[in-house]
């Protein structure tokens, strides 16, 4: 930790030094080592608490701070390690003062990158952000006139406007999450986040209109790359 902070300053120092006033943003990359391995361990609980520490040292010194490297996973699928490995960083990371946090769609430790996980990462900072961001404590919010009212029961708050107005502003609702019934789920054919997913990668792609779209010949030369870097891989054995 203190040779990661020493660096990142003598980095600062000569950025000011070239070009005095100059704003800086620290882009903090924290990584273990695995020990078996060698490589960056992505997801362990020790980048985490390097991060953490990382975060609060810099908002001591009031200079903006981006993790990257808290929040990658070493799983390669879309899978529940994945999904431990990025939502326990991410949310650490955000409570510690982090400025911003990147991780949307990587996989084993940001080597790869499928849109369907960008899309279930969403739904991830969706709710980081909003537990951030907090409730506030007031007559309005804590709605005690409206309870006075409702009084005991049979009393209830489901159709009041005081609930319609404020239920969605309290919560973050979810894009790609089952929240049926289990008879409900079963009916729908037992669909899980990765087919909302799915779902929703579709409905983007089918309906996002870029302002100026590749030529035929340019989206040929990208398919050509694609396919060399397949081949290439299949070659290695790293794809089937």
């Amino acid at each position: 930790l203190a040779e990661f902070n020493a660096e990142i300053i003598a980095g600062i120092v000569l950025v000011q030094l070239k070009k005095p006033y100059s704003r800086v943003f620290v882009w903090g990359f924290p990584n273990v080592m695995n020990m078996r391995s060698g490589e960056p361990e992505s997801g362990s609980i020790a980048n985490s608490l390097f991060t953490v520490a990382l975060n609060q040292v810099w908002r001591n010194y009031k200079i903006p701070l981006r993790n990257t490297a808290s929040a990658y996973s070493y799983s390669k699928k879309i899978d529940y390690q994945n999904g431990t490995e990025r939502v326990i960083p991410a949310l650490l990371s955000a409570l510690s003062g982090a400025t911003s946090i990147f991780f949307h769609g990587g996989l084993f430790c940001e080597l790869t990158h499928h849109p369907v996980q960008a899309i279930l990462d969403d739904d991830i900072a969706g709710m980081i952000g909003r537990f951030v961001q907090g409730i506030d404590v007031n007559d309005e919010s804590l709605a005690l006139e409206l309870i006075h009212e409702v009084g005991p029961v049979p009393g209830q708050f489901i159709d009041r406007k005081h609930t319609m107005d404020w239920w969605k502003k309290e919560t973050y609702i979810k894009k790609c999450s089952d929240g049926m019934t289990y008879p409900e789920w079963l009916r729908s054919g037992k669909k899980d986040c990765i087919y909302y997913a799915k779902k929703r990668m579709e409905k983007i792609l089918g309906e996002h209109k870029v302002s100026i779209p590749l030529t035929d010949k340019q989206e040929a030369e990208i398919e050509k790359i694609m396919e060399d870097a397949r081949e290439f891989y299949r070659k290695k054995g790293d794809l089937e």
